[in-house]
Order: structure tokens, then C-alpha cells, then sequence
């Protein structure tokens, strides 16, 4: 979809957009059992006055957060269209707010087929302290285009698909609050990136055809890109890649990615994804019902993916490096059995005892080529990986679990700067007693109890000991959620490449 233009004024002769949006807020009756009333907080005219005892007698909108009202053909200063949009108690205001009052107001402007906007900015972001303002705006921005995507690439061409023109914002105008609607084009545009990746079927995003849309991405960033493919992952001896692969026909894919824009001496952070374009389970096949949605197996993939691409398109100065194991799990007639036992790139065995456990085979010896080609400072890792997670959290917050105290904090903190939430979830030895093997040096599964984080533990493994490292859950926060309507109504989530992209901006070596 075409994106809006988005301007600042002082003054409204310019504007050529017949359509104004006013946002109000929402007060407590002091009657009861009467409707809370809405409350205005911009700039007071005459105009608005009346206007807000219309809709006080009306008692059609209170102001509640999200709520959308739009009056065709009500004059006011100039204007012919209104949009009344809620952003619910004053004192609750926050980014989150801002973000989905964003997606509230896209919305409701398809539906009215709206094309341009001009924003009464002081009516919106009221609520916002002045020092918040060039986030509130970044946050409203982004909402507004999050809540614009939509996967339509196998769909036949809308005859007269609705277009954004222009979105104006009235009554404020700087440079900082420019680069903050800049920010918010290219952070959506990497989360539509991931989605997008996720979102297209197994039969056109094959390991091979994600590998070139990621490497088409670097290249038009001059993000270095190297593609490993089955001759090369052999001679790397990846056993645990080429084992989950082996029962497919398309041929597994190792992606490199390379953004260094740090310090020379600086170690690089590494960001290692889950890149599973299909996932049947292997041998030890799932069942039939909603088998379609194993092609966002990969989503872990499509986060570092598109987290490279905020980092280029935000120009980020530091050293980060992501490497992408990407594959099919298919249970044909070479494919790998329960009870196989098979060698990670550094040697290590494991025995296979669910071939559905496979996420965690790829990515250890996709961590395993990171420490030993880059060295890095810290890694984390991105998958969906385990079903246990979303019994655990649902489809509300993402699981992490590491080693390191200092990265793990770090990552809360991006989480509580981006609201992109994320829950710690323990990492304890007695875990790993479930994952010994009498055949090998550590089997890939256990019984079902704390079952993400013995996944966790599997991972651990394979990680350096003096190496900081968080793992990122992704299998429930992937999926889209219904509650937030800057989500998809179906698909693709994009999860995480905001926090990351935010993390690795404020990034600090850990301690």
C-alpha cells in the first residue's frame, strides 16, 4: 500500500484536506449511572464548544479509548468532514495509547474512504508531557501504518484499492517531530517486512526464495549478505541443519547477515532466527487440523530479517550480525527418525527423540557458526518454538529466558520502552536432567513438563558459557492478537523488531 505523506503546519490556509480530526478525552460522570462525557483538551473556540454540547445531549461518544465517530458534512472552520477520535482518560495517557488511537483513526478512515487528514495535533496528544511529544507523535504514526498492512500479493488487484494521500498534523511543526513520522516509516516498514514474510504460503516462500528476498533487502540497504547453501552447510558440517532438512526437496539455506556500523574494535551482537518456511512435523507429523499455519514457523527468521532492515534504514552505528537457518521439516523418505542421533557443527550429538522438535536443532548449529566466525559480544536468538509457550503466556507477551542478568534487563527495558511485551521464564539445571540421552551427548526433547524452557536448556547447550545470550519465544506473540488493532485481523504479528531495533539503538555492553 502507498504511504501517506505526513506534514506538519502552523496555519491551516494550506491545508487542502476537507476532512479535520479531533481527538478527545473521557470524564467520569458525577451522575450516577450516566455515561462518562467527553472532554476536550485542545485549543477551546466557539465552534467546539457547541460541538461538544451537541455531543454531551447526544450521548453517541464519550470519548473512550479507540472509539471512532465520523460526521459527514458538519462545518467546522472550514472543515466539511469531522472524525471525533477517543483516547480515553487523560491520566492513562501513554505511547500505547497513542499508537493505537493511530490504528483506531486508519481504520475508521478506510471505512469512510477518506483519503487525506488534516489533525488537530494539540487535541490529540493533550495527554502527552511536552518532553513525550516527538514520541507520541512516533507512536501515533506508527499505529496508523501498522494497522494499514495487508497481505494481498496472491489476491486479484482491487479495481479501486483505497489509497492514503496525506496526513497533516495542525498547530505544531519541527524538525525533531519530522524525524519522529520518519522513525515511524521505517520501523513499520520493517515490521511489514517480517509479516510480509510470514504471511505468504510454504509453496512460495520456500528456503531458497527467502534467502533472496532477504538478500534483495541487504542489497538495497548495503547490508552484506551471504547465502550458504547445501554443498556449503555440508562442508561446514551441520549435521543438525541438514538432518532437520534431509527429508525435503528444497534445499536448506544459511543466511549471514552483516551491519557493521560501530566501532571497528567493538564486537558485533548477534541475532540468530528460526527460518522453518514449513513445518510438518517430520516423522513425527502434527496433526491435520490448522497443519496451514506451520508456515510461520519462520517468523523468528522474518524478526531478524526485518530488524536488519530498521537497522540500515535508521542508519544504527553498531556492529550487529544475524545469521538465518532456513529449511523445511518434511517427513519424506530420507527424512530423519526419532531415535537418530545426529552431529552440530562443533560435534556435539544429539539424539533425536521428536523430529517436531526441530526449531532448537537448527538454531544451535546456526549459534554455534555466529561464535565461531564472529566472536560476538552477545547473541540472542528468535524462534517459534514451543507450543508450551502459548499455554504458558497465550498470545499476549513473549517468553525470554538467558544468561546473563544485565542482557535480560536490557531487554525489559526495551520491552517497557516500545510496549512490546516480554515475560522471563527460568532456566534451572534440574531442566536438563530431562535432556540427557543414554546414546548421545544431549537429546532434543522431554517430557512436557516446562516444556519452553527445557527448549531453553536444549539451546544452552550450545552457548558459549562466558557468552551473554537470551532466547526470545516468539511462538505465542508471533500471531497476531485481536485485542490490539494495530495487529493483522489474521496472519503475521511482526513481534519484537520494534524492541529489538530499539534495544540494539541503545545498546550497552553488558555487565
Amino acid at each position: 500500500m502507498n504511504l501517506p505523506k505526513f506534514e506538519f503546519v502552523t496555519t491551516i490556509e494550506t491545508i487542502k484536506s476537507p476532512t479535520l480530526v479531533l481527538g478527545w478525552y473521557q470524564t467520569e460522570s458525577q451522575e450516577k449511572d450516566q455515561p462518562s462525557l467527553p472532554l476536550y483538551k485542545g485549543k477551546r473556540s466557539k465552534e467546539i464548544d457547541v460541538l461538544q454540547e451537541q455531543i454531551r445531549v447526544s450521548k453517541h461518544f464519550n470519548g473512550k479509548k479507540n472509539e471512532v465517530d465520523f460526521l459527514r458534512f458538519f462545518s467546522l472552520g472550514g472543515y466539511s468532514n469531522i472524525f471525533l477520535l477517543g483516547l480515553g482518560n487523560p491520566k492513562k495517557f501513554s505511547m500505547e495509547v497513542a499508537r493505537q488511537g493511530g490504528a483506531a483513526l486508519f481504520h475508521a478512515q478506510k471505512k469512510e474512504k477518506v483519503t487525506k487528514l488534516a489533525i488537530q495535533a494539540d487535541s490529540i496528544f493533550a495527554g502527552a508531557r511536552p518532553s513525550e511529544i516527538n514520541l507520541a507523535v512516533q507512536a501515533f504514526c506508527e499505529g496508523y501504518l501498522l494497522a494499514s498492512y495487508e497481505y494481498k500479493d496472491l489476491k486479484k488487484p482491487e479495481s479501486k484499492p483505497f489509497i492514503m494521500e496525506g496526513v497533516t498534523f495542525l498547530g505544531m511543526k519541527s524538525a525533531a517531530l519530522v524525524k519522529a513520522t520518519e522513525k515511524a516509516v521505517y520501523l513499520t516498514g520493517a515490521v511489514n517486512f517480517a509479516r510480509s514474510l510470514g504471511d505468504r504460503p510454504g509453496n512460495v516462500l520456500t528456503p531458497t526464495e527467502f534467502s533472496r528476498l532477504v538478500e534483495r533487502m541487504a542489497k538495497e540497504r548495503g547490508i552484506k549478505c551471504t547465502i550458504l547453501g547445501r554443498k556449503e552447510i555440508e562442508k561446514e558440517k551441520m549435521g543438525l541443519l541438514l538432518g532437520v532438512a534431509q527429508g525435503s526437496a528444497e534445499e536448506p539455506k544459511l543466511i549471514v547477515l552483516e551491519h557493521m556500523k560501530g566501532k571497528k574494535s567493538d564486537k558485533p551482537i548477534a541475532l540468530v532466527g528460526k527460518g522453518l518456511t514449513f513445518d510438518s512435523g517430520g516423522i513425527s507429523l502434527k496433526p491435520a487440523d490448522r497443519m496451514e499455519e506451520m508456515k510461520y514457523d519462520m517468523m523468528g527468521a522474518a524478526t531478524v530479517a526485518g530488524v536488519f532492515q530498521a537497522l540500515a534504514d535508521l542508519k544504527v552505528a553498531k556492529n550487529v550480525v544475524g545469521v538465518i537457518a532456513a529449511t523445511e521439516n518434511m517427513p519424506g523418505g530420507r527424512a530423519q527418525k526419532p531415535g537418530d542421533v545426529q552431529k552440530s557443527m562443533t560435534g556435539k550429538t544429539v539424539e533425536i527423540i521428536n523430529t517436531d522438535a526441530e526449531g532448537r536443532l537448527i538454531l544451535a548449529d546456526a549459534m554455534e557458526y555466529v561464535q565461531k566466525y564472529f566472536a560476538p559480544q552477545a547473541m540472542a536468538d528468535f524462534a517459534t518454538l514451543t507450543g508450551a509457550v502459548v499455554v504458558a503466556l497465550g498470545t499476549v507477551t513473549t517468553g525470554i529466558m538467558g544468561t546473563h542478568a544485565g542482557l535480560i534487563e536490557a531487554v525489559k527495558k526495551a520491552s517497557r520502552e516500545t510496549d512490546e511485551r516480554v515475560w522471563e521464564l527460568p532456566l534451572y539445571e534440574e531442566y536438563e536432567e530431562d535432556l540427557k540421552s543414554a546414546t548421545a551427548d544431549i537429546r532434543n526433547s522431554g517430557n512436557r513438563e516446562a516444556g519452553s524452557s527445557k527448549a531453553g536448556m536444549f539451546l544452552k547447550f550450545f552457548v558459549d558459557s562466558t557468552l551473554p545470550w537470551v532466547h526470545f519465544d516468539i511462538a505465542g506473540s508471533a500471531w497476531h492478537r485481536k485485542d490490539i488493532n494495530y495487529h493483522p485481523t489474521k496472519g503475521a504479528s511482526g513481534a519484537m523488531v520494534r524492541l529489538v531495533t530499539h534495544w540494539m539503538e541503545n545498546w550497552q555492553n553488558p555487565k
